[in-house]
């Protein structure tokens, strides 16, 4: 220790007469300084040449570049910036656009700001232990205020006031107890305020940098990808509207050209198939009578009368026979044929009923499931709500804990300072009340010097008061300092805050429009429900088709009924015919003959009828295919727009869940 005190008296004179806690005070605010220094000038250079360069590259850097193409390693070299890079790459959201049937990666968006990555205390305070030297003034100068009370005990420990002789012998160590303590005290001020000057000064240019740094990031992607994504959803709900109204009227007008049309040629296909048959029939009948009645009227000419009673029994068996053969065969037909159609009535009905109650099940699945989805945004928006007012209560009560806490220790720091004060006030005024009865019992001799050391004692007193008031005056500006950290700190939880409430609102707004989403799927049911009443009109065109038909078939009744008076009238005629003449077994034979013509009119015509009806089924089959096709296309088609918007709105609320997420980390 004696070779450092004599190095401080070669630097100064004074600093060779430090001994003690004065000198080990000295040495170890010197050492705590000079470490500072070193520190800061490695690496604080440090710090800001990464920073610079990092900042180079971000300027340089194009607009919304991919983040797989940049070169981490290079651009982002030492430090935490590369860990940092790649935090804020994962949040980049990769923004895509459909185009010519394809969807491409149209660019990169932001979700967060980059500060909120690249902070202050992750770049600058922690990699230059800001944490430690912003205390270290204090430090300093609790070491200088050490060394002055040290210093002031040493000088005060060898003093006596009694006698004379000693009080004036320790006047010499009480003056270089006090000089030292000041020397200390001055030394520990002064490295502090260097310490306080400097930190500062580095450390705002250093927040400059990495506040450049941010904004450079930050003009390299955009934001307002959740506002994109929503306005996204509302055109395509609108598209989707638009879309199914288009698709509803042109199914309409398919399904009425198509009805038209069967119904159309229907009727005119039973039509001709009735005048056909008529035509058969009366031609079959006029060709195969003609010659028999000739031939008849010939006989009933040549010959007399004969077996007048057989022929009479004979026909009349045979007429009757074909008369119930005939009733047979076409009231059979007929009967099937309108069991048959009103099976097919039947068979539509059910089929109509079947799809109104499978549009009703969609319409209602579709409406519970967005019913469900409100109430689930509903309580994620609630739950969001309660989250925030109990994170604001929180922060609330953590600034009035940190003022209260603020407050108690300063009370503390200031009521233990005014005690070590006043004692020290106390002890230096009983020390001047034992000089002042000294000097007063001193002899006259010694006048002069009482009075000297009177005067050099008021200086000690004054030094000392000075000391004190500016020790005060320091702790008082360290109070405002920690009041307007305060301060700052409510002001940015109030700007928390009202981001927050800013978020809440985002979300409510977001609510806001699934519910008109939502609202616009009804609206598609709505139309659907339209779709069923024009189906359910097709079935009742249906039913007037039928009716047609029918009508078809009475005419065909009254065409047989026709036939049956003809055949009554030949009757007569033949009675009329036995009346003037018998029959020969020739014309027998002929009226067999007629009567094999009519067997095969008779097939014919069942053949028609059966081309007939499996013509009917057929048309019936194919339309109710074509009905089921169509509805199960326009339910594909509702089914596909419903997923693309529960799609678009599932990323949007993610993303919304993402940034609630977010914003409670923050």
């Amino acid at each position: 220790m004696d070779e450092v005190s004599k190095f401080l008296g070669t630097v100064y004179p004074s600093l060779g007469l430090l001994v003690g806690i004065p000198l080990y005070m000295f040495l170890l605010v010197i050492v705590l300084t000079g470490m500072f220094a070193v520190l800061y000038l490695i690496q604080g250079t440090r710090v800001w040449w990464q920073l610079k360069s990092v900042n180079k590259y971000v300027h340089r850097a194009e607009r919304a570049p991919n983040p797989e193409d940049v070169d981490a390693k290079k651009a982002f070299r030492g430090g935490p910036f590369q860990h940092l890079w790649k935090e804020y790459q994962d949040t980049l959201h990769e923004l895509h656009k459909a185009g010519s049937g394809t969807i491409a990666l149209t660019e990169f968006r932001a979700t967060v700001p980059a500060e909120t990555m690249f902070t202050r205390e992750v770049l600058v305070d922690g990699r230059l232990f800001d944490d430690f030297i912003r205390h270290l003034p204090g430090v300093l100068t609790g070491l200088g205020i050490i060394g002055t009370f040290a210093g002031l005990l040493a000088g005060l420990q060898g003093f006596k006031p009694f006698p004379i002789e000693e009080a004036v012998k320790g006047l010499g160590p009480l003056l270089l107890g006090v000089q030292h303590a000041f020397i200390v005290s001055g030394v520990a001020i002064f490295c502090a305020m260097l310490v306080v000057f400097f930190s500062r000064l580095v450390l705002a240019k250093l927040y400059g940098l990495v506040e450049k740094l941010n904004q450079g990031i930050d003009s390299l992607y955009s934001t307002g990808a959740g506002e994109e994504y929503l306005a996204r959803l509302v055109r395509s709900s609108e598209q989707n509207a638009a879309s199914t109204a288009q698709l509803k009227d042109a199914l309409v007008e398919d399904l009425h050209k198509m009805m038209t049309n069967l119904v159309d040629r229907q009727i005119a296909a039973q039509e001709a198939s009735v005048a056909a048959l008529g035509q058969h029939i009366g031609e079959a009948i006029s060709t195969a009578i003609a010659d028999p009645m000739k031939r008849v009227g010939e006989a009933m000419e040549v010959t007399a009368r004969g077996n007048g009673d057989q022929v009479n029994t004979m026909l009349e068996t045979l007429l009757t026979g074909f008369m119930a053969k005939l009733e047979d065969t076409f009231g059979g037909q007929m009967r099937g044929i309108n069991e048959q159609m009103q099976r097919s009535m039947d068979s539509m009905s059910a089929v109509q009923s079947s799809l109104q109650g499978l549009l009703a099940d969609i319409k209602s699945t579709n409406e519970q499931a967005s019913t469900q989805m409100t109430g689930t945004l509903e309580d994620a928006m609630r739950k969001a709500a309660d989250n925030q007012q109990l994170l604001t209560d929180q922060m609330r009560e953590f600034v009035q804990d940190f003022r209260r806490l603020v407050t108690e220790e300063q009370n503390k720091s200031k009521q233990a300072m005014d005690e070590a004060v006043m004692k020290v006030l106390s002890e230096v005024a009983s020390s001047m009340a034992g000089l002042e009865n000294v000097r007063k019992a001193a002899a006259v001799d010694e006048h002069g010097r009482n009075d000297l050391l009177t005067s050099q004692t008021t200086q000690l007193v004054g030094g000392l008061t000075a000391q004190v008031d500016t020790l005060l005056s320091a702790v008082s500006d360290q109070v405002t300092k920690t009041q307007r950290n305060i301060d700052a700190l409510g002001e940015v939880s109030l700007h928390a805050i009202d981001g927050m409430n800013q978020g809440a609102l985002t979300m409510g707004a977001a609510a806001q429009r699934f519910e008109t989403a939502g609202t616009a799927v009804t609206d598609v049911l709505e139309r659907s429900t339209n779709v069923v009443e024009a189906l359910s009109s097709a079935s009742a065109t249906l039913r007037a088709a039928s009716v047609a038909v029918q009508q078809g078939f009475e005419q065909y009744d009254s065409t047989r009924k026709t036939v049956d008076t003809q055949v009554v009238a030949l009757m007569g005629l033949i009675d009329a015919a036995k009346k003037e003449a018998g029959i020969s077994q020739e014309l027998v034979n002929n009226i067999k003959a007629s009567a094999e013509e009519m067997r095969k009119s008779e097939t014919e015509a069942r053949g028609h009828l059966d081309q007939v009806n499996v013509a009917l089924v057929k048309a019936f089959t194919d339309f109710g295919n074509s009905l089921v096709s169509q509805v199960k296309s326009t339910i594909a088609e509702t089914d596909r727009h419903l997923a693309q918007g529960t799609g678009h709105l599932n990323g949007v609320v993610q993303e919304l869940a993402s940034a609630v997420q977010r914003m409670k980390r923050a």
